[in-house]
């Protein structure tokens, strides 16, 4: 299914067969949609099937013109491999509820309070300095097989920055999780300070959902090629929150199994799913919605979204998906690993997989316990199931492995 995005791009890309720069104006003309809806691609996914299918993006240039052409811009989030760090806020704050994040500045006042930055960074004596929107100044910018061009007092946006006496921090924010990133967040805040200040900038990504801060610090091996963007560390964090307790967890996996005609779950990331719940917790979505608005593809969106309802997290009502009855009470809590792991273990397989794990420390081999199950599944799709079982498993064995 088509969004609108797609269907204005096919309109604008109909006039142009080789890389072009086109005015705002023109975009808006020929695409007839706002510029900014046409040119705000922060994931990969979101950009629109026919500037994909030419291998092409869109880069603001100044704040009224872009180019467009082959420019490598996107940069995958890694697996943060390691324990969840935890760290709390300073006692007697009383305007900062961790229990109650919703939008990405209040995870950065909890993350800067709780001195997440500093910790991640070996950097004390952080200082805010510097956010909002503002001027790139003016910049040229190479990429692979295209001309070099100059960036001209385009808009962007710094969610927080920080300063100390070795370095500037640049942060950008994001509360919902994708698998990739546009690396002009980064770059375009990078290259205006590096060119402007004496001190090194460091380019940092946090990602916050589910109780978690997920932090990933990159620097550019060549400051004039966004392309050369790498990951120089990554690390997980938490505030306020004790680690899931597994004699708790054990206990929770006690209760009844409740088998479903739905199908066998096949959603890797476990804190994707979670976040799909956060979302619904706002607005129910369609699957087209899910797709278009986050970083999931059409199938990635059934997936996820039928995983849940296997759960029994979500429902379908009149083609859209919302959480369900027992998804509301356990997405309107903070503290929601024990009732997440308890929707598990309700399910055939994953309640004796979870046990094991649980009891030993460590994710045992899951296609024995699906065969013993009779699912009735091929040999192909057995072996991809059984990845979503191994990868909720390892989740919930991460939420008992926290450092302090």
């Amino acid at each position: 299914m088509m969004g609108a995005n797609d269907v204005a791009w096919d309109k604008v890309l109909a006039h142009y067969c080789q890389p072009f720069e086109i005015s705002a104006r023109e975009l808006e003309h020929l695409g007839q949609r706002q510029p900014r809806l046409l040119a705000k691609h922060d994931f990969s996914a979101a950009v629109p099937a026919g500037l994909r299918q030419r291998g092409w993006n869109v880069l603001p240039i100044s704040r009224s013109n872009y180019a467009v052409g082959p420019f490598q811009l996107f940069q995958p989030f890694p697996e943060i491999a390691g324990p969840i760090r935890h760290l709390s806020i300073p006692a007697g704050l009383e305007s900062i509820n961790v229990a109650a994040i919703s939008s990405e500045a209040q995870a950065l006042n909890v993350a800067a309070a709780a001195g997440i930055f500093e910790d991640f960074l070996d950097s004390p004596g952080l200082v805010p300095t510097v956010a909002g929107r503002m001027s790139t100044h003016t910049f040229t910018v190479h990429f692979s097989g295209v001309a070099p061009l100059t960036i001209d007092r385009a808009q962007m946006e710094i969610d927080a920055g920080f300063e100390s006496a070795r370095h500037v921090v640049l942060v950008e924010a994001k509360n919902h999780l994708t698998s990739d990133f546009n690396v002009r967040q980064l770059y375009f805040p990078y290259r205006r300070f590096s060119q402007a200040l004496a001190k090194p900038v460091i380019p940092v990504f946090m990602v916050y959902s589910n109780g978690l801060f997920r932090v990933y610090r990159f620097r550019f091996a060549d400051p004039l090629r966004p392309e050369s963007i790498e990951l120089a560390d990554a690390a997980c964090y938490t505030v306020g929150r004790a680690p899931l307790d597994v004699d708790s967890a054990l206990a929770v996996l006690s209760g009844p199994v409740y088998p479903t005609d739905l199908p066998f779950p096949q959603a890797n990331s476990f804190e994707r799913l979670i976040n799909l719940g956060e979302l619904l917790l706002r607005e129910p979505l369609s699957k087209a919605e899910i797709t278009q608005r986050y970083d999931f593809d059409p199938r990635q969106a059934a997936y996820y979204a039928e995983a849940g309802r296997y759960l029994g997290l979500f429902d379908l009502r009149d083609g859209c998906y919302e959480l369900s009855a027992e998804g509301g009470r356990i997405f309107a809590q903070t503290e929601r690993s024990l009732a997440l792991v308890r929707a598990m273990g309700a399910r055939p397989v994953f309640r004796e997989v979870l046990v094991h794990t649980l009891r030993t420390g460590r994710v045992p081999p899951v296609a024995g316990f699906m065969a013993a199950a009779n699912l009735g599944l091929s040999e192909s799709t057995l072996r991809r199931r059984a990845s979503t079982v191994s990868q909720w498993a390892q989740w919930v064995l991460q939420q008992t492995q926290w450092l302090r």
